[in-house]
């Protein structure tokens, strides 16, 4: 009972500190202000109509009246560039353009605005000004989903390869900077969506993409590369209104989404659905060298080879319902709630030849593997949340409680059979298992921030979080003389996962004159307890964690910008890699895991510079980064004995590494080459050293990578946009081996019909047909060499229809070429 008194102990003594909070996924709320004159006489013009349309789709986000003094005041604006729009009985229709609210400058005084008499017809212009499709800020870089044609019909990891620094492999796992622990965030909170691969998510439920490479202390330190946060779609236009989209690709790929969106008063719902159907054949094969050593000098005295020709293929279906609700109780107060659930299944084959050679290469013997598996999987979010503004200036209080489930059922079935000499005429062994897993997890969370004054301001908060991993798994073998299914306890296991965080964070910022400080320290306590019934062994490890981080920022002006930044972060072991049973479904390469993985930390500073020439930014970074107890796996070379034949095999669990040390340097540029032809490039290099000491064995890998991704967007004919985007990645560095080169290039097209209420899309993933992710894996008693490739060159042609798109369309960026006074100067470019 000690280990559960604790937390609550801990929570009451936070409890005061709920009253006060902020939530870090919200951004910066400003002000946009001004009067009303009138052009000739500078009289005020009192109520006119004050509307102000975020950029680039012109969807509204506030309005007012002006008073009879003319003056209006639109409170509680996001950061972001927005456009304004005054209009008035008698008066021309004035637009103000390129309004932007940063962090920098939330506050945005026009002064006065100048409407101009008459009723004079003025020419009108529309305002091309868009969003970039990859935006850089000196502490996050964001990509503006909106405008990746991928998204019209592909998957979130499809979008991801887009993203500066980001890799996404074969299974749709992320890595940043050549590291794989990432933390996803589905709008600032963990939800089951993060838990699944992003190659299952659709592409078209997200707005954009952030990429947080060193967050503050005031995040949750989970992901020692990082954080990538998904923020999805919210409609802010008033009334109903939505969109429908179906598209169609090669290999039986499907995706059909509806959205619906509607405010009234002090009401804002939306709902949505998403079903896709996902269809992948591919292969892997594998040759692996077996080096037997002399027991006295410790040399190769033989060696024997295994060869591995595989086919599989995949079919993943889903189904999302999406449901929520704010609710504005007063000016100052807003509740939200919204409801996720999920069911899919996923249907996947794959047939293995397995060929044993002996020095000579001379074949030793066959068998053959074929394995069927299914799962059904449902899930569900439940989140409700409170909002607070006071009457002083960005003083902000926020709530938040999340809870997630997920229920996996899976069933496989290995049919196993010797071929030495071709199809053995002896039956099969077939095992089949049934694997119940449940995941569910509590998270509740409050934060505040206090203004001390104009330039500095206190952040603090609490969160717990809760989690508890269920995996029941139950394996049967068919008796060949009955036909029945024995129940193996042997192989069936039963592993529960139990994990508790508690923490506490502060952050003072505060300004002197160009230069901005940020300091923060986060205190978190972890209780875990692994609890392998099945062998009636439970491993607990509770531990204390201190994390600091220090921001320095330096705005020379507002194309110069600078920033040192310092964090530490903790990626603590998943369960899959703690639990200790031996996964025996394929007897050539068993897995398991290890109870006793220590939690990596990891410290990381990063110096950012970031330049604007007018529409064209360029950002470049230098990072460096020193983990401890870095987790990684780590095979070994056994004997398997398969019908009295010994050929060799591999066993594969999870180490603790000594250090892993990995340093470089980023560049990133924005070019608009002319007004309908933008390019988009980046690229990093980046050297990784990696030690340990397994037994009397020291062991250590060192290698420079790199990576480069280009994007080139066009509008041309008509509307008609073309997109054309391109990555590289170099060989990577593992402890026992490295992944290597990547190619590939994608093609999109889209164009607007029906009075710009739908787009027709077309676009052709990886044109040239080279994404393959290949592996050498070597050590002193083998050495592997695998080649895994999944179907990637799909064509997919979509349509997407815009309900009650009317207004939007007719509130287009239009100004006249002689009103584009702004009256207040131009605005900070500044950051989120």
């Amino acid at each position: 009972m000690k280990t559960y008194q604790q937390p609550i102990f801990f929570l009451l003594l936070l409890l005061p500190l709920a009253l006060q909070a902020q939530n870090p996924s919200d951004g910066t709320l400003g002000r946009v202000s001004g009067t009303l004159v009138q052009g000739e006489t500078k009289k005020p013009v009192g109520f006119a109509n004050v509307v102000l349309l975020s950029l680039p789709d012109s969807s509204l986000t506030t309005g007012a009246t002006s008073g009879m003094d003319g003056a209006f005041m639109l409170d509680r604006i996001p950061a972001g560039r927005y456009v304004l729009r005054v209009s008035m009985v008698g008066y021309a229709t004035r637009y103000v353009p390129d309004i932007r609210v940063t962090q920098a400058q939330p506050q945005v005084a026009l002064g006065s605005v100048a409407l101009r008499t008459g009723a004079t017809q003025l020419s009108e212009v529309e305002v091309t000004a868009e969003q970039a499709l990859v935006e850089y800020a000196l502490d996050k870089r964001v990509v503006n989903v909106s405008q990746d044609i991928n998204a019209q019909s592909g998957s979130v990891a499809e979008v991801m390869q887009n993203l500066p620094s980001v890799t996404v492999d074969i299974d749709g796992n992320v890595a940043m900077r050549g590291s794989s622990n990432v933390t996803i965030l589905i709008d600032g909170k963990r939800s089951s969506l993060s838990s699944i691969p992003l190659d299952q998510i659709p592409a078209n439920l997200i707005e954009s993409i952030e990429l947080i490479t060193n967050p503050s202390s005031k995040y949750n330190p989970e992901g020692t590369s990082g954080i990538i946060n998904l923020v999805l779609k919210k409609e802010k236009k008033p009334g109903f209104n939505g969109s429908a989209s179906v598209t169609a690709g090669t290999y039986d790929n499907y995706n059909g989404s509806l959205n619906l969106n509607y405010r009234y008063n002090k009401w804002s719902l939306n709902g949505g659905y998403d079903f896709r159907q996902r269809t992948r054949p591919g292969s892997s094969d594998s040759f692996t060298e077996n080096y037997y050593l002399d027991s006295l000098t410790n040399r190769i005295d033989s060696t024997s080879y295994r060869l591995q020709e595989g086919d599989r293929n995949s079919l993943d279906l889903s189904n999302n319902f999406r449901l929520g609700a704010d609710y504005y109780l007063t000016p100052k107060h807003t509740l939200s709630a919204s409801a996720l659930y999920r069911v899919g299944r996923d249907e996947d084959s794959n047939n293995i030849l397995y060929r044993f050679e002996d020095e000579n290469r001379m074949l030793h013997s066959m068998s053959r593997r074929l394995t069927e598996e299914t799962e059904d999987e449902q899930a569900m979010d439940l989140t409700l949340g409170y909002r607070q503004t006071f009457g002083r200036k960005g003083q902000e209080l926020t709530a938040d409680a999340v809870y997630t489930t997920n229920v996996d059922e899976e069933e496989s079935i290995f049919r196993q059979t010797q071929e030495n000499n071709g199809p053995s005429e002896a039956l099969p062994d077939v095992q089949q298992t049934f694997v119940d897993d449940s995941n569910t997890r509590l998270i509740t969370k409050a934060d505040y921030v206090h203004p001390i004054s104009e330039d500095s301001r206190l952040e603090t908060g609490f969160r717990t979080s809760y989690e508890q991993l269920d995996e029941d798994s139950r394996f049967f073998d068919l008796d060949n003389a009955t036909g029945a299914l024995v129940y193996n306890p042997l192989q069936s296991n039963r592993f529960v996962y139990d994990e508790q965080v508690y923490s506490v964070y502060g952050n003072y910022s505060n300004k002197f004159k160009s230069v901005s400080v940020q300091l923060g320290l986060r205190a978190e306590q972890t209780y875990t307890k692994a609890d392998q019934r099945t062998a009636d062994e439970v491993f607990h490890n509770d531990y204390f964690s201190l994390f600091p981080s220090l921001f320095i920022t330096n705005d020379f002006d507002d194309n110069h910008k600078l920033q040192f930044s310092y964090s530490r972060r903790i990626n603590r072991p998943r369960s899959r890699f703690l639990n200790p049973f031996v996964d025996r479904s394929d007897q050539y390469n068993t897995r398991f895991g290890n109870p006793e993985l220590r939690p990596e930390f990891i410290n990381s500073l990063e110096l950012g510079f970031l330049r604007y020439w007018g529409d064209i930014s360029f950002n470049s970074s230098v990072f460096f980064r020193h983990t401890t107890d870095e987790i990684d796996w780590f095979r070994t070379i056994t004997t398997v004995v398969v019908d009295g034949v010994e050929v060799p095999g591999t066993q594969t669990t999870f180490l603790n590494l000594s250090s892993n040390v990995s340093y470089g340097v980023e560049l990133g540029v924005n070019y608009p080459i002319a007004k309908w032809w933008q390019v988009n490039a980046n690229a990093s290099g980046f050297r990784t050293q990696l030690n340990t000491t397994q037994g009397d064995t020291e062991l250590s890998s060192s290698q420079l990578s790199w990576d480069a991704k280009v994007n080139s967007n066009m509008t041309v004919w008509k509307d008609l946009d073309i997109q054309l985007s391109a990555f590289y990645r170099a060989p990577t560095a593992d402890i026992q081996g490295r992944r290597e080169q990547m190619f590939s290039t994608d093609l999109g097209m889209k164009k607007d019909v029906l009075n710009k209420k739908g787009t027709v899309s077309l676009r052709v993933s990886d044109i040239f047909n080279t994404r393959q992710f290949n592996f050498l894996s070597f050590g002193p008693e083998f050495r592997t060499q695998s080649e895994n490739r999944r179907q990637s060159r799909i064509i997919y042609l979509g349509f997407t229809y815009r309900i009650n798109s009317d207004d939007n369309q007719n509130e287009r960026r239009r100004r006249n070429g002689n009103n584009q006074e702004q009256g207040g100067g131009d605005m900070d470019e500044g950051f989120e």
